[in-house]
């Protein structure tokens, strides 16, 4: 293949991963976002009506599936393609989002800043109602909501007014509606029997609750309080529903504190995904992004095709020796020129998984976009589309960009890195609690606990770090290079 073709290759190659791959980055367009969506069979319990949370880590695709959700046009396409029978008929059903942004414009929701101010000292009733508040504002501002009507009709005029008109101003309701919460708790029982005798259904959404307030800390008592509203209401209304969707760590019992957490495990999914999966959707992603790229995977027989009736674009086969196959093509066989630097197809999920093997779709993805980004800078480019040289250097690049990442959630991370940083892994334990120990934390971006075992053992909960069975502790290569902790052995930087 030709230079001019390996370069406008490479370029769509970078742009699979739009602002490093986040969600926040994607496409507003609808449907160049559906193009890009990839539709994996755990959706499937996602989706159905006893499923009320949906566990993942930061990566993983949570925001993704939140935002499908919210477009009509998605569910339809999501529930044709996995064939989905469990979830009621589409047209029966009404889609909210409780709290969380559909679109980058909106502003319905109070921001942080202003939440953490008004419910600081909030007992777990206004905690509640809050909840129970942004449900109806939502509900109020639905144009084509059939009961619209009757919640008005219901509702203490002033109390309608504030909800559907200044719901983002928590100031202005959020005392009136802790005061009636009773009456207003009567409106939506009074609603889901309704729902019930026509037989329809209303689903609420919730995302980015790590970001409801701005401290940490602060989010325990909101999010303890919506699991257990929910759960309780799960049992009370028929046809009102919740899909609440959640970092894992948040989840954490030791974190979270809720006594009934173990009621959710039947109600609950974890999205994970397999490697083959992460292939499908690389190779989706390159699929819909130019008809260059479309003629280099035709070369590859029924690796795509373009089946435009699910709305999803350009689909990818399932058949695994297929990625393969292209793999191969594109990087070539091994990461080397013998097997023993190892097969490129299982290099790569290997390099990228945590320390409990899982994979953020945003950094399967990240790594070819840098990978490319490296290649394109290259004189030469006749020959592969990549080198084996370009996955080692983007595997850096990638392990630093997923410690900036975590770095958003958990901002403590940063000051860690520091005392981390020339340590060689397998680090001996003693070790590694010194240097925790020796931490020297910001006072605004304090760690979860003090006791340098229980930081190491939320590390061990998030995958950075892992335990061996002689004591040491090791750190996988997607957290190791960002971290700038050492290994024997370990992949070196290409010049």
């Amino acid at each position: 293949m030709n230079e001019v073709n390996n370069r406008r290759l490479l370029e769509l190659i970078i742009n699979i991963a739009p602002g490093g791959g986040t969600a926040e980055q994607e496409s507003d367009q609808d449907q160049e976002f559906l193009n890009n969506f990839l539709p994996i069979v755990d959706y499937r319990y996602a989706l159905e009506p006893s499923t009320l949370l949906i566990l993942g880590g930061r990566g993983v695709g949570k925001t993704e599936l939140f935002r499908l959700l919210a477009i009509p046009s998605g569910r339809e396409y999501l529930v044709r393609s996995l064939n989905i029978t469990s979830l009621p008929d589409l047209n029966k059903t009404t889609w909210i989002a409780g709290f969380g942004r559909t679109k980058k414009v909106s502003k319905k929701f109070p921001a942080p800043e202003i939440i953490e101010k008004h419910m600081i000292n909030a007992d777990n009733i206004q905690w509640r109602s809050f909840w129970v508040g942004l449900v109806l504002g939502i509900l109020l501002q639905q144009e084509d909501f059939k009961f619209k009507g009757f919640i008005v009709e219901k509702m203490d005029a002033e109390i309608a007014m504030a909800l559907r008109d200044r719901l983002s101003l928590l100031s202005d309701w959020q005392s009136i509606v802790y005061q009636n919460f009773e009456q207003l708790n009567s409106i939506l029982d009074e609603l889901d029997q309704k729902l019930f005798e026509v037989d329809e259904w209303l689903f609420v959404s919730y995302d980015e609750l790590d970001r409801l307030v701005t401290s940490y800390t602060s989010l325990a008592n909101p999010i303890r309080e919506l699991l257990a509203l929910w759960l309780e209401r799960f049992r009370r209304w028929d046809r009102i529903r919740p899909k609440i969707f959640l970092r894992t760590d948040l989840f954490q019992e030791d974190f979270l504190k809720f006594p009934d957490a173990s009621k959710l495990k039947a109600h609950q999914v974890k999205l994970e995904w397999k490697h083959s999966w992460l292939y499908q959707l690389l190779i989706k992603r390159l699929a819909n992004s130019g008809s260059e790229m479309v003629e280099y995977l035709q070369n590859i027989p029924e690796l795509i095709n373009n089946n435009n009736q699910n709305g999803l674009g350009w689909a990818v086969s399932s058949d695994e020796k297929l990625f393969e196959e292209l793999i191969e093509k594109m990087i070539g066989k091994y990461m080397g020129t013998t097997p023993k630097k190892g097969f490129t197809y299982r290099w790569i999920p290997n390099h990228l998984q945590d320390a409990s093997g899982r994979i953020a779709p945003r950094s399967f993805l990240k790594l070819f976009a840098l990978a490319a980004k490296q290649r394109i800078q290259q004189l030469f480019q006749t020959g592969a589309l990549l080198q084996p040289s370009n996955l080692q250097g983007a595997l850096m690049d990638t392990s630093e960009a997923r410690i900036l990442e975590l770095g958003e959630e958990y901002p403590w991370l940063e000051s860690l890195k520091i005392s981390l940083k020339g340590l060689e892994a397998p680090v001996p334990k003693d070790k590694f609690l010194e240097a925790v120990k020796s931490t020297i934390w910001r006072t605004d971006r304090q760690p979860p606990a003090s006791n340098p075992e229980e930081i190491l053992k939320y590390l061990l909960q998030l995958g950075v770090v892992e335990s061996r069975s002689d004591g040491r502790i090791n750190m996988p290569e997607i957290y190791l290079y960002g971290f700038q902790v050492k290994r024997k052995g370990g992949v070196k930087r290409p010049k």
